[in-house]
C-alpha cells in the first residue's frame, strides 16, 4: 500500500494554484476515470476544463487570479453547474491528447480554441459545443524578411500537425503555387520554438497564438502578415457519449449570447429584476423550471452577468478590442450585427 501511495503521489504531482491545475498526460499512467455528466460534476462540485496554459490568450495567472477567455468560460460553467463560479480547475492538455483526456475522464470539457472536425464526430470520439468564437490562421515573418510570399519559394514554414494548420496552408500554398516547404512538429509550442531558433523563415498558426507569441516575446523582431489563410470556428468539446453535458453546455453558452441579444448587462441587470417576457424569465431564472430541467442552477445567468457581464463583455475583455489581442468578432457577432450567431429561443 505504501508503494502504491508513493506511486500515486508521484503521478498526481501537479502545478496547483488557486483553483487551477496543470496535468501532464502520458500513455502509461492514466488517471482514474470519473463521470462527467452534469449531475456527477455537481456532486464533485468542481468543473475540470482543458486548456492551453502556454498561450496567454486562453488562460494565465496573475497575482493568484486566473485570466483569459478559457478561465472565464470555465467560470461560467462552474456557476451554472455548481452555483459557484470559483469551483473550477484548469488543466493543461496538449492538442494531441484532447480525445484521450476526455475519454479517460481527466477533463469534462476541452476549451482553448479546439477545432471540431467531421473526423472527430464520425469516429465517435468527441462532441462539439459551439461555436464559441472565430479565429483566423495567419503567417508570421521576421521584420527583415520579404512581405511577398512568392519570394519564399523552397523556403520553410514551421507548422504543427496537431491541428488543421498544415491542411489549410497546404491548400493555400498549392492554390497560389508558392512552393513553400514544410517543417512540421507535433505541437504548436514546438513549431514556435523552431521559428524562434530560426529553423524556418515562416510560422503559421491562429492569430491568438501568433499574437500571444509576440506578447510573450516582446523583443521578437517579427510581425504577422495581413494575408488570411482561413477562418475557423472554435468549439468547446466533450466526450462523445456525454450527451447531457453537451446539451447543458449548448444552452449555457447560448444563454450568454441571448443575454447579449436582450442587452442584459451588469449596468442594467437591476432593471430586469422583474419582467413579463417569458423567455427572459426563463433565462434569468425567475421561472426556474427550464434550468432545473437541465440540472443547472436557476439563477446562474443573473450571477454571471452581475460578476462578469454577457458574452460581448467576456469576449471583448479577454480577446477583443479591450484586450492585447484585439481579435475582431466578425462572423462571431450576433446575426443582427452582421455575424452568424443566432441565439436559440429559451422557451
Amino acid at each position: 500500500m505504501k508503494a502504491f501511495l508513493s506511486f500515486l503521489a508521484l503521478y498526481m504531482a501537479t502545478a496547483v494554484s488557486a483553483n487551477a491545475q496543470t496535468y501532464v498526460i502520458n500513455d502509461y499512467m492514466p488517471l482514474p476515470t470519473a463521470g462527467s455528466s452534469v449531475a456527477e460534476i455537481a456532486k464533485r462540485n468542481v468543473v475540470r476544463c482543458g486548456t492551453n496554459l502556454q498561450a496567454k490568450a486562453y488562460a494565465y495567472q496573475e497575482d493568484g487570479i486566473w485570466h483569459g477567455i478559457d478561465a472565464d468560460f470555465c467560470r461560467v460553467i462552474a456557476q451554472a453547474v455548481t452555483g459557484n463560479k470559483d469551483n473550477f480547475e484548469l488543466r493543461h492538455i496538449e492538442a494531441v491528447d484532447v480525445l484521450r483526456a476526455l475519454n479517460s475522464g481527466q477533463i469534462d470539457v476541452m476549451l482553448s480554441g479546439s477545432y471540431y472536425t467531421a473526423k472527430m464526430e464520425t469516429a465517435k470520439k468527441a462532441l462539439g459545443v459551439g461555436p464559441l468564437y472565430y479565429d483566423r490562421q495567419y503567417i508570421m515573418v521576421r521584420n527583415d524578411e520579404a512581405e511577398d510570399l512568392s519570394e519564399y519559394k523552397d523556403k520553410k514554414i514551421c507548422v504543427s500537425t496537431d491541428s488543421d494548420y498544415q491542411t489549410q496552408f497546404d491548400e493555400f500554398n498549392a492554390k497560389h503555387n508558392f512552393g513553400i516547404k514544410y517543417l512540421t512538429f507535433d505541437s504548436v509550442q514546438k513549431s514556435q520554438s523552431a521559428f524562434l531558433l530560426k529553423r524556418c523563415q515562416l510560422l503559421t498558426a491562429n492569430s491568438l497564438v501568433l499574437k500571444g507569441l509576440k506578447i510573450a516575446q516582446p523583443k521578437l523582431d517579427a510581425h504577422v502578415l495581413p494575408l488570411k489563410i482561413s477562418v475557423q470556428p472554435m468549439y468547446a468539446v466533450v466526450k462523445y457519449d456525454n450527451y447531457d453535458l453537451q446539451i447543458a453546455l449548448k444552452w449555457i453558452f447560448n444563454a450568454l449570447f441571448l443575454a447579449e441579444q436582450y442587452n442584459v448587462k451588469q449596468q442594467n441587470l437591476s432593471f430586469f429584476a422583474t419582467n413579463d417576457i417569458p423567455e427572459l424569465r426563463n433565462l434569468l431564472g425567475d421561472d426556474p423550471q427550464m434550468w432545473q430541467g437541465l440540472l443547472l442552477q436557476p439563477n446562474w445567468v443573473r450571477e454571471i452577468i452581475g460578476a462578469m457581464g454577457n458574452y460581448s463583455d467576456i469576449y471583448e475583455r479577454n480577446i477583443g478590442y479591450e484586450s492585447e489581442f484585439k481579435l475582431p468578432r466578425d462572423k462571431g457577432k450576433l446575426m443582427r450585427d452582421g455575424g452568424t450567431i443566432l441565439p436559440l429561443p429559451f422557451i
